[in-house]
């Protein structure tokens, strides 16, 4: 009765503090930038104005989530919250965009993309996982060109344990031509292949109608390669131009990647811009992500579907993806540099206040919505101090991960746990972003407020947080709040902590810390970004 009794007073307060300070009144980006130049005339034709900015315990945690994957920790918070300089926010970015969080995390990301897993029904096995996982974490850190990672992608040749990036044409459920060509369509255009025309897909396909996969005496090894029997290979590209390969004297894998990555394809970086928007804000300029409509159509069509043709109504900014396109290509290709731009922009820094749909639509209020399985479950994990177990007892992997092991390092889709699933951990099976589910479920909330394993470790956090210092209750919550909410408790929320705690005999007093530490954790300021 007593942990309901709190938590009905913090979800009033939650009501009572619309657009309070905690979570507005930050410095504002600066609006010379040339994305916020573009996000506010986009503003102004939907007759929107420019957001409020989010305070800075808001920006910190959304930052730490968003590049790191993780909450920062209480010194990190106290350390952010206390700097009084201008430009503190860029080089919180900076840092973390430097930080091997930050590969760990888009490694994730692509994982994701790219169908990393062991078992049915992508059987990379796990050494293929693990080279590839490495290799692709690695360059993510030496933030080395996506142009050229990609390539490496299309055309590597050999075994699969020697040569990463030649797992890409593994990682597919179905290996014909038609298969393949819907996995790199869907990767690298973002392109449902199987929405045009039976002959737009078998023309396409022709591209890799010559990869062919081979076993050796090591187990699960397979080298991939292109058939040495002469072939000529008429292919056409998804833009409807025509080319006639002879192979194998010319691979028919490179001539789709010279395609693909000629500087004025207006696909390639188009997908990959869309993809990172995706990642940081939950959906993606272009609203449907993973099923982007034909080019140069597409404008028209998707202005006719909202009854808008150039009045602002459109729930995207062309003009936005346009600019963002120029600084990847630019930049060669680069993800930091790409994600330092969307961060520093007054749409990524916005309050989450306005609730207004249209605003939301428009990125001129952050979207809230639920943490990502993985990085939900680490966040309660540093909360709480302990950690998930992940294994997989199929024969194959057989994996039983170290103890402390971070869910969003996981390099294999086999390998998971119950409470990863129930809260939308892809499968990876197909790499579209709808095998990833953050929708709020009944089992979720069960477990999050009846966990016994939650409720052993939220019952010895105060010990670890609050060790043998000699300190007063206010200090004591301020160190609660910090390491579950990055943020100090305002003064109606001490207060209600203090008429909570006075319900408790003298000596029962401890108790009302673990009671704390469960209500913060079910709070949605927690479970969500905003």
């Amino acid at each position: 009765m007593r942990f309901i009794c709190l938590l009905s007073g913090f979800l009033l307060l939650t009501v009572t503090l619309e657009g309070a300070s905690p979570f507005e009144g930050g410095t504002k980006p600066d609006p010379d930038r040339k994305i916020n130049t573009i996000l506010r005339e986009g503003w102004k034709k939907a007759d929107l104005a420019p957001p409020e900015t989010a305070s800075d315990a808001v920006f910190l945690r959304r930052v730490y989530l968003t590049v790191a994957g993780r909450i920062p920790t209480i010194a990190e918070a106290r350390r952010f919250l206390r700097d009084k300089s201008k430009d503190k926010r860029e080089k919180l970015i900076d840092t973390l965009l430097d930080s091997d969080s930050y590969g760990d995390l888009l490694a994730m990301r692509f994982a994701d993309m790219l169908r990393i897993k062991s078992e049915f029904p992508i059987n990379l096995w796990p050494n293929g996982v693990q080279a590839w996982h490495h290799q692709i974490r690695a360059e993510l850190l030496a933030d080395r060109s996506y142009r050229d990672m990609v390539r490496d992608m299309l055309t590597a040749s050999g075994s699969n344990f020697r040569v990463p990036h030649a797992n890409f044409f593994r990682a597919s459920a179905e290996r014909s031509p038609l298969g393949l060509a819907k996995a790199a369509a869907l990767t690298f255009l973002c392109v449902r292949l199987e929405n045009l025309p039976e002959d737009d897909q078998k023309a396409f396909a022709e591209f890799f109608s010559r990869i062919r996969y081979k076993s050796t005496y090591e187990w699960k090894e397979e080298i991939v390669y292109t058939d040495y029997h002469p072939a000529r290979v008429r292919a056409r590209a998804p833009d409807g131009e025509t080319f006639t390969i002879d192979a194998p004297d010319t691979d028919p894998r490179q001539v789709f990647a010279d395609w693909l990555l000629k500087e004025d394809n207006p696909y390639f970086a188009r997908a990959a811009v869309n993809r990172v928007w995706h990642w940081i804000f939950g959906r993606g300029i272009m609203p449907d992500t993973d099923n982007l409509a034909l080019l140069p159509s597409f404008w028209s069509r998707v202005w006719n579907l909202f009854g808008a043709v150039d009045d602002g109504n459109a729930p995207f900014n062309p003009e936005l993806l346009a600019y963002l396109e120029n600084e990847f290509r630019s930049s060669n290709y680069s993800f930091k540099h790409l994600y330092r731009t969307i961060l520093n922009s007054e749409a990524f820094q916005a309050s989450s206040m306005n609730t207004d749909p249209k605003a939301v639509a428009h990125f001129a209020s952050y979207p809230v919505r639920r943490l990502d399985s993985e990085i939900l479950i680490d966040a309660l994990a540093d909360a709480s101090g302990g950690y998930d177990r992940y294994m997989s007892v199929i024969p194959e992997p057989f994996t039983f991960l170290p103890p402390a092991t971070r869910a969003v390092t996981i390099a294999d889709g086999s390998i998971s746990s119950g409470v990863l699933d129930s809260f939308g951990r892809p499968p990876r099976d197909s790499g579209r972003y709808s095998e990833r589910n953050a929708l709020s479920t009944e089992s979720q909330r069960l477990y999050l407020l009846n966990s016994g394993m939650l409720f052993r470790r939220f019952s010895s956090l105060p010990g670890k947080v609050f060790g043998r210092k000699r300190i007063n209750d206010r200090e004591r919550l301020n160190l609660l709040y910090l390491r579950m909410l990055s943020r100090f408790p305002t003064k109606e929320e001490f207060q209600i902590f203090d008429k909570y705690r006075k319900m408790f005999a003298p000596r029962q007093r401890y108790r009302v810390w673990s009671d704390v530490a469960w209500v913060l954790a079910n709070s949605k300021e927690f479970l969500y970004y905003h």
